[in-house]
């Protein structure tokens, strides 16, 4: 269904007029990362050596995130540690809260919180009123906990909260991430706050994760960019727009596997949008600059169809070519498998890109 639909809707939107490219000249870039225990779990690695690992490689700044039912069931000890740790080796950081977290399955709400049945298709979590209560006090919790960390830089609420995601293609209205956020600043007015998005990838994928449905505006190859303006509508001044950009997705069709391409349009996209951030006062980061492969199948993972480690050069040159100058890369934890099974291209890789930017400024607490 969804190849009969791009094939029928893709060539309406070839006729979306084309933007001249504005080269915009930048200076070093901040370069980061993000960092699950999760995803080293999955991938066989031991969490604390995998951190110490890319502490080592001198980020600008890791994203950690606060999983809730984690949290709930096992307590901060795991959080704890790798906030100790960052602190100890001046890492720069940045924590995720709330319901929505660092990858699959995007939501990590407790089971106690869970209603028989689990949550319908497409529901809005931001209108639960005991489960939105929950979460505000887990909010408080967690900025208490670690608001006096001097290594931690800045404060994200929600992960794409505008998206919807996830097996059940949930989602978190607007009205409650601006409570999170009030709760967060009502604690630490002093970092700024970071609200993301899923940015655009192309027709398909951008109807998948707009909350809104359908969009015809889209479909005529119109910019929406719903999910991004809604987070910058949440973001006080000196806050941060965060964007997240994949350029190759794996699906199966038909029992094959496949990989669909971001359209060409998706830089004049991302400079347009911090463009307006600018004018806005506020600040954009890249929050999700695809740097691992995204596959139809785990089979494909060691060899895979999606992206190499020369695409991870060539977007984040794109990337910097908008005008980017903080960037954060997806995949650490990608890299560092890879590495341990003899194929060590993604991390010297990454470590080129480290290499060509090593004047950047650190990342460190507003004055």
């Amino acid at each position: 269904m969804l190849a009969v639909s791009f094939a029928v809707a893709g060539p309406l939107h070839l006729f979306a007029p084309a933007r001249a490219k504005a080269h915009v000249n930048t200076g070093p870039v901040q370069v980061g990362i993000s960092f699950s225990p999760r995803r080293t779990d999955a991938l066989g690695l031991d969490y604390q050596v995998a951190f110490k690992r890319l502490e080592a490689l001198h980020f600008r700044v890791i994203r950690l995130s606060a999983y809730w039912s984690e949290i709930d069931s096992n307590g901060y000890d795991r959080l704890d540690w790798l906030m100790t740790e960052a602190r100890q080796s001046h890492q720069s950081v940045v924590l995720t809260v709330g319901m929505k977290g660092l990858g699959w399955p995007e939501f990590y709400v407790p089971d106690a919180l869970v209603p028989e049945g689990g949550f319908h298709d497409g529901q809005d979590l931001g209108s639960e009123p005991a489960l939105d209560a929950a979460a505000l006090v887990f909010v408080r919790y967690t900025v208490e906990r670690y608001r006096l960390n001097q290594s931690l830089v800045a404060w994200q609420v929600e992960n794409e909260p505008f998206n919807r995601s996830g097996p059940n293609r949930l989602w978190v209205d607007g009205s409650f991430l601006k409570q999170e956020i009030a709760t967060l600043k009502s604690l630490d007015r002093h970092r700024p706050v970071i609200v993301n998005a899923f940015t655009h990838f192309n027709l398909i994928v951008d109807q998948a994760s707009d909350r809104n449905g359908f969009n015809v505006g889209e479909l005529l190859g119109f910019d929406t960019d719903g999910a991004e303006r809604d987070s910058l509508s949440a973001l006080g001044k000196r806050d941060i727009l965060g964007l997240d950009v994949y350029t190759a997705i794996g699906y199966q069709l038909l029992g094959q596997n496949h990989v669909s391409r971001a359209d060409a349009d998706w830089p004049d996209r991302l400079e347009r949008l911090r463009g307006l951030a600018e004018k806005q006062g506020k600040q954009a980061w890249i929050m999700e600059a695809q740097a691992e492969p995204w596959e139809a199948s785990y089979t494909t993972l060691a060899s895979p169809l999606s992206i190499t480690p020369k695409d991870i050069a060539a977007n984040f040159a794109t990337l910097k070519d908008a005008g980017y100058t903080t960037i954060l890369l997806w995949g650490s934890e990608y890299w560092l498998w890879r590495a341990d099974h003899g194929d060590s291209r993604w991390v010297d890789t990454v470590k080129s890109v480290l290499a060509q930017e090593a004047a950047a400024p650190a990342i460190s607490l507003p004055a």
